[in-house]
């Protein structure tokens, strides 16, 4: 899923291409299959909200991205990238992270914001190759001659017009927390947030991924700054020390810090997480020789080094009271499952054999009912006087004696090969 920095990147690549022209046309190559993410609008709408409007700006908040307009019209259009989205500009730079350097074709450089940063593509997403791109799902084109492609493989993006000029005092935008990357709030204030969360004993890795608590942070972020924080993915947040919570805090800056500047993920830092953990859950090893374990926290696969993110001796014993809690129950679930499955069969069975015996029965019956049928005939027939019956016409003597000197016919055996 893309996370902050592949967001951030998209806005930065807009932002250079974008800001300060029109949107000349919008089309939908694949409406029918994309009707259902416009939210609360239609795609006819949506367009209506980008055509023939300046752009200003684009902004970001979280995961969220939208085009800042400069009439005072009040629409804004909002994208959601889901799960495989991204924008895609024809002879640009394609943003995308790389888990191998070796994938890596060609690197360009843009000064943007006074930053250096660094977009990485390879030929499968180079856009001079195959024009409009693979799962291209809306297709914008400029007042400058800019051919803009959203593209999205599973299609779990999301559309919103908000009917205002500040989209951030709307929906969805207002349930947001705070942007570690624009606004990474205070220590104090970061204290703050943390006593009043609402729930005291959640899991270290299910704040992380709140949205409404921190906005931005995905799966393996989230994972590198609890790495990065010595801290395990199922650690309370009520049995956080004060030490712990400082390093949380200071890596949830470092780590995001980190990675929107970096351009790419072969310039991550060598020892980080994120360069050992894409190995579909099979145990590995981290940077120091450590191995990596994977378990679903929070609801998704979190990848952890046991002997870096240790527990207390209490709080392995209570997460492993838990896990056996969850394990029990899933294995009652299951054997339910597995009894309902069999009472249906047996039902199923019993039924089937019922049917059969009834068949029987119904054919027992029906040879019976035959049986007692062609008795009766017989029965009728015999009490039936013999004049009412066919009589036989008899031969002649000259008859019988022709037919008795027939010649016979000799049979001839025919012979017949088998080719195998």
């Amino acid at each position: 899923m893309p996370e902050l920095p592949e967001v951030e990147y998209a806005r930065r690549l807009l932002a250079r291409f974008l800001t300060h022209t029109y949107i000349t046309k919008v089309s939908y190559p694949d409406v029918d299959g994309l009707a259902k993410r416009f939210l609360n609008c239609t795609p006819n709408s949506f367009a209506d909200g980008l055509v023939n409007r300046k752009i200003l700006d684009i902004k970001r908040h979280g995961k969220y991205l939208w085009f800042e307009m400069a009439d005072q019209k009040p629409l804004t259009p909002i994208f959601h990238f889901g799960m495989s989205g991204g924008f895609r500009i024809k002879s640009a730079p394609d943003v995308t992270y790389l888990k191998e350097l070796e994938h890596v074709k060609r690197k360009a450089k843009n000064e943007v914001d006074g930053q250096c940063e660094s977009f990485v593509y390879d030929d499968e997403l180079d856009a001079d190759l195959t024009w409009p791109p693979r799962f291209t799902r809306i297709r914008l084109l400029t007042s400058t001659g800019h051919d803009v492609c959203y593209t999205d493989l599973r299609k779990f993006g999301r559309f919103h017009l908000i009917e205002s000029n500040e989209p951030l005092s709307c929906i969805p935008l207002s349930k947001l927390g705070f942007d570690p990357y624009l606004e990474m709030p205070k220590l104090n204030d970061f204290k703050d947030l943390i006593d009043s969360y609402r729930s005291k004993s959640i899991e270290l890795k299910a704040l992380l991924l709140d949205q409404s608590f921190c906005a931005g942070i995905g799966n393996w972020i989230a994972d590198e700054i609890l790495y990065q924080s010595h801290l395990h993915p199922r650690k309370r947040l009520n049995t956080l020390t004060n030490d712990q919570l400082k390093s949380l805090y200071k890596n949830i800056d470092y780590v995001i810090r980190t990675a929107v500047d970096a351009g790419g993920s072969h310039k991550f830092p060598p020892e980080w997480l994120f360069h050992f953990r894409w190995t579909n859950k099979r145990e590995t090893e981290d940077y120091y020789k450590l191995k990596i374990r994977f378990d679903t926290v929070g609801g998704r696969t979190s990848a952890y080094v046991p002997q870096r993110q240790l527990l207390s001796d209490d709080e392995q014993h209570q997460v492993d009271a838990r896990l056996a809690a969850r394990d029990a129950k899933r294995a009652s679930k299951k054997k339910m499952g597995k009894n309902d499955d069999n009472t249906s069969d047996d039902q199923g069975n019993e039924n089937s054999v019922t049917a059969v015996r009834s068949k029987g029965l119904r054919k027992k019956r029906s040879k019976q009912e035959m049986v007692e049928s062609d008795s009766e005939k017989e029965e009728n027939a015999e009490d039936e006087p013999t004049s009412a019956s066919p009589r036989k016409k008899k031969l002649s003597s000259e008859a019988v004696a022709n037919i008795s000197n027939r010649p016979q016919r000799s049979c001839r055996q025919k012979t017949i090969n088998y080719h195998v």
